[in-house]
Formats: structure tokens, sequence, C-alpha cells
């Protein structure tokens, strides 16, 4: 897999950390608001990237967030299960994948991207 990093806003740690419980430091701690602009915009990139990562062969759309959790370390992680569709008919069967992308200075990572679940409708 290819280090590959893009600009975000810096305001996406603010906004998180007003999302989640009290001392989030260190542990995952659940995302309260998944449906949040900038969550929706980690998962896009998270779909983007694999996407990229595979020559947009076979790509998938992101759907939904079913899931999320954050981590503050050197920056945030993003844990997230997204419901993704392959290929772009409405009627294409989904899958589940978890991801997992790190932000920090205005700069995203994935770190990973695996089905967990496949063939849902």
């Amino acid at each position: 897999m290819k280090p590959v990093t893009f600009l975000v806003a810096l305001t996406t740690v603010a906004v998180v950390l007003s999302t989640v419980s009290a001392n989030p430091y260190g542990g995952w701690q659940p995302i309260e608001n998944i449906h949040n602009y900038r969550i929706q915009e980690i998962a896009k990139f998270a779909v983007g990237m694999h996407n990229y990562e595979n020559n947009f062969k076979d790509p998938l759309r992101l759907v939904s967030i079913r899931r999320g959790l954050v981590q503050v370390v050197d920056g945030m992680n993003y844990k997230l299960d997204v419901m993704v569709a392959e290929g772009n008919r409405l009627d294409s069967k989904g899958s589940m994948y978890r991801t997992e992308v790190h932000v920090r200075l205005g700069a995203m990572e994935l770190i990973f991207f695996t089905r967990i679940v496949k063939g849902l409708n």
C-alpha cells in the first residue's frame, strides 16, 4: 500500500472532540454523530483511497456509515464501519467494510480498509 495523504480542514479535531465523552485521550471512544460532515468526508476519503489503490477496478461507492470510533493520539484515528455498494448500479449488492484513517495536521492517511460482511442488501 502506497502512503498517500490529502489535506483536510483542521477543524476536524475540534468537531470530533465535541462529539465524544470526556477524557477521550488514548482509548477508542464512540462517535456520537456519525452523520457529521467531517466524519462523512473521512468515510468518503477511505472509500476513494481504496478505489485508487485498486486502480478503480470494481470501484466501491459509499452508502452509509454504520458505526464509528475515534482515538486521540498524535492526531486522530477514526475507525469506521461503512456500507458500500459495489459498482454504480442502484441494485448492486452491498458489503460492510471496516476502515481506519489517521488525521494529523490537516492530512489524512488510510491505515486499512477490510471487508467484514459481503453481499448485503
